[in-house]
């Protein structure tokens, strides 16, 4: 018997350099042939290695011989040592694994950016792939905003650096983070925006959040504090009256705080106020509409626009009014003129009265002096007696102008509630001013040239009374009343 018959089949494969493989080893070949769908390797075995398309790689390629060549060297794992026809299953992706796991590690170390499409996600978290692999992203890790929805994200392209390799359990397991790179953006926007934001420019900026103290706004990058106060010219109750998260606006930098990191911001400095408004809008003269928002006891304030305007209770009418609610109350709509403006004090005055003639100007229109006019006696003095010309027209008739004999009190020929003839003796037009004299027979004009019909208390030719007359006539006057 030969030599060669007492070997086994393996001693003979490796007299004539045949390898002996086994499964899960990794081994180099030459490539003989490449379809668009498999490669056959040269193992030096008893039969040849078949390497797939979707065993070549974890990325998908389209078409096996535009990535390798007849004659390449290449390495792969023994998946299994025969197929149906014989052939050595072959596989890359391990290899990849290990070296993609190996730059997954140099990516940690140097904190490298890498993008990754996602694909699903969790109330957990995010996954998609990076480098064939399947990556996670933990919700906490997602963003800077821990009150993110993860489902938002999927179909997004994120940038990522790998945060462990390893998860909790021990597991081979590529976790990721988009917070971290997203969190040293906004720190290098916001160093740059400090270094560019001054004191007193108006900024383009964003709403991020509303609370009931105020706003905060994006500018470049920087969040500012938009006080209640400083949203609305006009008193709000919360900043949703006038904003909304998202909302664009421009805004006035009040003051920088770079110790603290602190941004004071301003809206209503970048408007024009309601008083600038009125002011272009009015002037002192004009008739205008608004609605009563306030009563005090001295008057009425009535909104204009969105400008508060007074209108006092001497000017309501021309009659006297005791309380303002006698004429107007809150939410009557009034028509008014405006009586003045004071821009210094952001003052109003307005006047209602104004628009209606004057008592005095109807009454006495057709009236001249020598007229005789029936009057009412409404109250009586020492001094003289008042009269009611009209409902609202009252006069003063000095004691010299009441009887033509000496008196030391009116009641002696006059009392509270008498109808009596008075002549006219002066009108004054422009003060709203009647003369009366009871009085009606002529006498000599020089026993009257120094009588003044509404304020004289007694003639200055006459003669001066005794204490004891005086005393009588105060007596007559009680009794009279």
């Amino acid at each position: 018997m030969s030599e060669n018959q007492n070997k086994t089949m393996n001693e003979l494969m490796e007299d004539y350099g045949v390898l002996k493989i086994r499964t899960g080893e990794i081994i180099k070949g030459e490539v003989i042939s490449v379809s668009h769908e498999t490669i056959s390797v040269n193992l030096n075995y008893k039969s040849d290695g078949i390497l797939t398309r979707d065993e070549y790689s974890y990325d998908f390629v389209e078409d096996l011989t535009k990535v390798v060549n007849e004659g390449d060297i290449i390495e792969a794992q023994v998946l299994k040592l025969g197929d149906q026809d014989g052939n050595v299953v072959l596989t890359r992706k391990p290899i990849e694994e290990a070296k993609i796991w190996e730059s997954f590690e140099n990516l940690k170390t140097e904190k490298t950016v890498v993008e990754m499409k996602v694909t699903e996600a969790s109330e957990f978290g995010i996954s998609g792939k990076v480098n064939g692999i399947k990556g996670f992203v933990p919700k906490h890790q997602i963003s800077v905003n821990r009150n993110v929805d993860p489902s938002e994200y999927v179909g997004k392209t994120l940038k990522v650096q790998v945060l462990d390799t390893v998860n909790k359990k021990g597991r081979r397991q590529l976790v990721l983070t988009a917070r971290d790179i997203e969190k040293a953006e906004k720190e290098a926007k916001e160093n740059l925006a400090w270094e560019t934001i001054k004191e007193g420019e108006i900024y383009d900026g964003t709403v991020k959040n509303l609370q009931d103290y105020g706003a905060f706004v994006d500018v470049n990058g920087v969040d500012g504090l938009l006080h209640i106060n400083e949203i609305s010219w006009n008193r709000i109750k919360h900043p949703s009256e006038i904003l909304k998260v998202g909302d664009k606006i421009k805004v006035k930098v009040r003051s920088i705080d770079l110790e603290k990191k602190k941004l004071s911001l301003s809206y209503k400095a970048t408007i024009k106020s309601p008083w600038a408004i009125f002011c272009d809008e009015h002037k002192v003269g004009d008739i205008v509409t608004g609605k009563v928002s306030r009563i005090a006891d001295f008057g009425a304030f009535v909104t204009i626009g969105d400008t508060d305007c007074l209108l006092h209770i001497k000017d309501l009418a021309w009659l006297r009014t005791e309380k303002v609610t006698d004429v107007v109350n809150v939410g009557d709509e009034v028509t008014a003129k405006i009586l003045n403006i004071s821009k210094k004090e952001r003052k109003v005055s307005l006047g209602m009265k104004q628009l209606a003639e004057h008592p005095f100007d109807i009454f006495a229109k057709d009236l001249n002096a020598g007229d005789v006019i029936p009057v009412k006696v409404t109250r009586i003095s020492l001094e003289g007696v008042h009269v009611e010309a009209k409902e609202d027209v009252d006069v003063f008739i000095p004691i010299a102008k009441v009887s033509a004999e000496k008196l030391t009190t009116p009641a002696k020929v006059v009392k509270v509630g008498e109808l009596k003839d008075a002549k006219i003796t002066n009108i004054d037009r422009k003060g709203k001013k009647l003369d009366l004299t009871f009085i009606l027979e002529d006498r000599n004009d020089d026993d009257f040239s120094n009588d003044k019909a509404s304020y004289s208390t007694h003639d200055a030719n006459e003669q001066e009374f005794t204490i004891g007359e005086q005393v009588k006539g105060l007596e007559d006057l009680l009794k009279n009343n």
